[in-house]
């Protein structure tokens, strides 16, 4: 989590013990806001202490020499600021403000002179005036922290940002961004600034207000990016705070509108209003750190959602073999027994060095920024492969494999397992997985020739409604969307009037308004399997004179993700061209339409190395950006290297186990390798 180190904290000057708030002043500390619930506080201290407790994920972190006052603004539209005595705050508003829902916080500090800090729950307040100390209960949600903290720590000039709660179903979140000066200047038209954050850390921290428990890591780039998306015609209220010219920390309430950032310079500048400012701006502040309020439904998808589909097991993998060996059982590319493929690290008990393939850095050198998986055995740890993701900026679409939707029998078992810290959940498990942008449930089931497909999509949408109860139950966000990639009917259907039999339309239809997922339907997606070209999608669907995408938002009003789009080289109206154009326009009209589209998954990363043929003749193997080629590497596996063994009998014919053979291939590049790398790094 090193990335995070500077946007969550910024520098105190020891032994500082008091804050200028530049704003307007309602210092009555028994005073009370018509809506108390909207407001954000900000309680500082001049050191304190974090001691585990017996749960690995709770600890209590202990205040010295806190503020007499408590300082706060609130969430937009209102306009307010003011304080409240630390000992009002802690004694009566607490209860008032978060009621039964456990608040969250930012929690800053430095640690011998480094910037740390915590993103936490935060409960249990005892504050005693007297030797002014404040002690909390805190859930560790995320941290700067390389690992989480094991033994008692001291650190020096805590600043805790306590983040309102949402009410119902709401899913908000703050965001903080640290820069190392900041500016306000005066501009010609009255009452309005400008702002300037500048040296910025390239982390933007997103951090969910309870009850939602999430929080993520963005690039500057795509918060501005999606800034008109999320505060819409609605300016959010921020706070600024720093140190001045004079030594002192000052902090600046601030309405923020029209964001501009200056990757050259590595600059963000804002158009701001000042609070009912009433004293002389100071000239710069340095180590600035800006927490702007909630900010509505902050969708997890990279903007623009530069996708690719991954599945790209090595030469000796087939599906029709899988379950024979332990290493490819569940055709589960992203457990950590196969990071010799998608990392630098084998987990196996033979190195893959020095020809581990670390696809996932490749990915992220394509500027891929999303990934669709198909397969998950959630007995497996996957833990690695979406901490790897995370790490690289990369986001991800888990899958629930085909095989749950066909069982309805095993769902009472099976859904829980996803909830957990090797599969969907994050490390203390009290929301998903940060790099989680969504989740599929099967693949194309209406394509099943086993099952009747009619049956499997009814099962597969009951399957959505199990997953959301069930997260929902666990007090995961609502903020990651579920959909059900479905067939994409081939053009030149016959279409009824109005388009009312458009691809995947009546599928959608059905999902839409199945009495199950009614409570869901904010939380769904709609996830269609297409290989149509740009000007069908886009601009002319079926002679209607308009996109495909457009009319399918205008009728359902759920946002699109085309979990597979792309173009196999053996068909005869294939060029690479024609797959640049279909990534070039979905990128395009998602940043023209951030609602409507959360992106676009190229199919696929690889050929499928089972079906690729040299000449290309097997269509379904040649939509890859990458051919399989020389195995470089072929490693063992042991028992040692898996955490659970299936029936020995689905093995070998003759009951012993086969532990499987990994092998490593090169990817040579096809003529659709860079169409991909023109469409998302033009």
């Amino acid at each position: 989590m090193k990335s995070l180190m500077k946007s969550l904290v910024f520098s105190l000057i020891t032994g500082l013990l008091a804050m200028t708030l530049m704003g307007c002043s309602d210092s009555d500390s028994s005073s009370v806001s018509a809506d108390l619930t909207n407001r954000l506080y900000v309680v500082a201290a001049q050191s304190g202490t974090l001691t585990p407790t017996e749960n690995s994920a709770e600890f209590i972190i202990t205040l010295n020499q806190v503020w007499t006052d408590v300082l706060y603004f609130t969430d937009r539209p209102e306009i307010e600021t003011g304080e409240n005595t630390t000992t009002d705050y802690v004694g009566y508003l607490w209860s008032l403000i978060y009621g039964d829902v456990v608040p969250n916080a930012v929690i800053k500090f430095q640690v011998s002179g480094a910037n740390a800090g915590l993103f936490v729950a935060l409960e249990k307040p005892d504050y005693d005036s007297g030797t002014g100390t404040l002690k909390f209960k805190v859930t560790l949600l995320n941290a700067t922290f390389d690992e989480q903290p094991q033994s008692f720590l001291e650190f020096d000039t805590p600043v805790v940002t306590v983040l309102n709660n949402v009410p119902g179903q709401d899913v908000a979140s703050s965001f903080v961004i640290y820069g190392e000066k900041a500016s306000i200047d005066v501009t010609s038209t009255e009452g309005q600034y400008t702002l300037i954050q500048e040296e910025l850390d390239n982390s933007v921290l997103l951090a969910n207000n309870a009850p939602g428990r999430y929080s993520n890591v963005s690039t500057t780039e795509e918060f501005v990016a999606q800034w008109n998306g999320r505060f819409g015609d609605s300016p959010p209220n921020a706070v600024i705070s720093g140190i001045a010219d004079t030594g002192e920390l000052y902090g600046y309430l601030l309405t923020l509108t029209d964001p501009r950032y200056d990757e050259t310079v590595n600059r963000i500048t804002y158009s701001a209003t000042v609070l009912g400012q009433e004293t002389e701006i100071p000239g710069t502040l340095t180590s600035a750190t800006m927490v702007i309020d909630s900010a509505g439904d902050a969708t997890r998808f990279p903007l623009p959602g530069k996708g690719t589909c991954y599945q790209a097991f090595s030469k000796g993998y087939d599906p029709s073999t899988a379950n024979k060996s332990y290493i490819y059982f569940g055709s589960d590319i992203a457990r950590k027994q196969t990071g010799s493929l998608w990392k630098t690290e084998s987990y196996l008990s033979e190195s893959c060095a020095p020809n581990c393939r670390n696809d996932l850095k490749t990915i992220k050198d394509m500027g891929i920024n999303l990934i669709r998986l198909y397969d998950w055995d959630n007995r497996n740890d996957h833990s690695q492969f979406l901490n790897y993701c995370q790490s690289l900026g990369i986001k991800v679409v888990v899958p629930i494999s085909n095989y749950l939707p066909k069982h309805p029998e095993y769902w009472k078992e099976q859904v829980p397992l996803y909830l957990t810290k090797k599969n969907f959940g994050n490390s203390s498990e009290t929301d998903w997985h940060p790099a989680i942008a969504g989740i599929i449930i099967g693949n194309e089931l209406y394509g099943e020739t086993d099952f009747d497909p009619a049956t499997l999509y009814k099962n597969a949408i009951g399957l959505v409604a199990q997953l959301l109860t069930k997260s929902d139950a666990k007090g995961y966000s609502q903020g990651v969307p579920v959909g059900i990639p479905l067939i994409f009917t081939p053009r030149g259907a016959p279409f009824a009037a109005n388009g009312a039999d458009m691809p995947c339309w009546n599928l959608f239809n059905q999902l839409l308004t199945d009495s199950r997922v009614a409570q869901y339907k904010s939380q769904i997606m709609l996830c269609p399997n297409t290989y149509n070209d740009e000007e069908y999608l886009f601009e002319n669907a079926e002679g209607t004179g308009r996109g495909w995408v457009q009319q399918t938002y205008e009728k359902f009003q759920r946002p699109i993700l085309f979990t597979e789009i792309g173009k196999s080289r053996q068909n005869s109206d294939y060029t690479p061209t024609y797959v640049q154009n279909q990534l070039k326009a979905s990128v395009t009209y998602q940043q023209n339409n951030p609602t409507q589209l959360l992106g676009a998954c190229h199919f696929q990363f690889s050929d499928k190395v089972w079906k690729q043929t040299s000449d290309d003749s097997d269509s379904e193997g040649a939509f890859g950006a990458f051919h399989h080629g020389a195995v470089l590497k072929s490693i063992q596996c042991q028992k040692a290297d898996f955490d659970f063994f299936p029936d020995p009998s689905v093995l070998n014919p003759d009951g012993t186990e086969n532990f499987g053979i990994l092998t490593i291939d090169t990817l040579d590049q096809t003529e659709t390798y860079q169409a991909v790398v023109n469409a998302y790094m033009p």
